[in-house]
């Protein structure tokens, strides 16, 4: 773990991965970059509205018997909804759980060995995706960051556009492509029952 101080109020900040580069004070709000050893600070994150998730940085749960935590979020926007991204640690292994109109996808990174670019994507054709073989894509739309919080392996600030691609295949396995200007980022899982995760640490909502 990293410990450093926000250049913006002085509160001590925390990197449990060492490949997040990215985090939001939460103390001010500011969204901060490190450099090694080295904070600066590019702006500040608003504060999220009508957030429903019962889900919060700290969250614990497991899947296939494998425990992990909850470190940071991006909030993922289009012109018809928005859904959360939580990066999750599980000791050196990095996760990302998927929260979208109550489905929940657990995945990991994988490369990109087909060489896959955005001129490659079209809705309704198959692409192959390292491990799980050929993938159907079933949806492809611009979005953009409405919001991050605790820490993420890249600069996560409000605005943040890329280009997101939904994949699925037999057996509730399921795929997601990210790509930016800089690089194209592959994820593969498989959906799971909220319970199935045997969470702790859940955020209290008024009303539930």
């Amino acid at each position: 773990m990293i410990k450093l101080n926000c250049p913006a109020c002085g509160a001590e900040v925390e990197f449990r991965s060492k490949a997040s580069v990215f985090s939001v004070c939460s103390f001010c709000r500011s969204t901060l970059v490190r450099q090694d050893m080295n904070l600066e600070k590019l702006g500040e994150m608003a504060e999220l509205q009508d957030d429903l998730t019962p889900l919060q940085i700290g969250t614990k749960g497991q899947c296939d018997n494998e425990p992990f935590e909850l470190v940071g979020r991006l909030r993922v926007a289009y012109d018809a909804g928005a859904w959360n991204e939580w990066y999750a640690l599980s000791g050196d292994k990095e996760y990302w759980l998927s929260e979208a109109q109550g489905f929940y996808a657990f995945c990991r990174p994988v490369e990109n060995s087909a060489g896959i670019t955005r001129d490659s994507i079209f809705a309704g054709k198959s692409v192959y995706v390292d491990k799980l073989g050929m993938m159907d894509i079933d949806d492809a739309r611009d979005v953009f960051c409405l919001y991050s919080e605790g820490e993420l392996p890249f600069k996560a600030q409000l605005g943040r556009r890329s280009f997101s691609v939904d994949l699925s295949g037999p057996h509730l396995k399921m795929a997601t492509i990210e790509i930016t200007d800089s690089e194209v980022r592959i994820f593969k899982g498989r959906y799971l029952e909220f319970d199935e995760f045997n969470f702790q640490n859940l955020r209290r909502i008024d009303g539930w």
